[in-house]
């Protein structure tokens, strides 16, 4: 069985997708994506990053967010033969995380309109519109 390893970067509105490397090992493919997430969390200690090297074995991905705009996704996509089994594998999904988010921002939206139509003292406050040349 053969192994892809990528990488997912996202700062702010940039993502940079890249293939890291293909084995035949799944350990070896453990170890390629885990030196990925040594190279960008510079701070991460040997104790951190052998637990990354063992949760990629076993899940197969790893997903680490340095702050609100920075993201590293690692996926180990195993491949049997030429053809993945139903002609293609999923390698790693952010759509849920997108969605989550404009949901978020519309529920703001909403609360902060009703808000401001609302007043400090919780009256509604209206603001008729003069219309010149009468």
């Amino acid at each position: 069985m053969n192994y892809i390893v990528t990488k997912l970067v996202t700062e702010g509105d940039s993502q940079e997708f890249s293939i890291l490397g293909l084995t035949q090992d799944e350990g070896r493919a453990a170890e390629i994506a885990a030196a990925a997430y040594k190279e960008y969390n510079t701070n991460a200690s040997f104790q951190n990053v052998e637990v990354i090297t063992e949760w990629l074995r076993t899940r197969k991905k790893h997903s680490f967010r340095k702050d609100k705009s920075h993201r590293l996704q690692l996926a180990i996509t195993p491949l049997e033969g030429e053809t993945p089994e139903g002609g293609s594998v999923l390698v790693y999904s952010a759509s849920q995380e997108q969605d989550e988010l404009m949901r978020k921002m519309s529920q703001a939206l909403f609360e902060g309109t009703n808000a401001a139509r609302r007043g400090a003292d919780g009256q509604v406050v209206s603001c008729p519109i003069e219309q010149s040349g009468e």
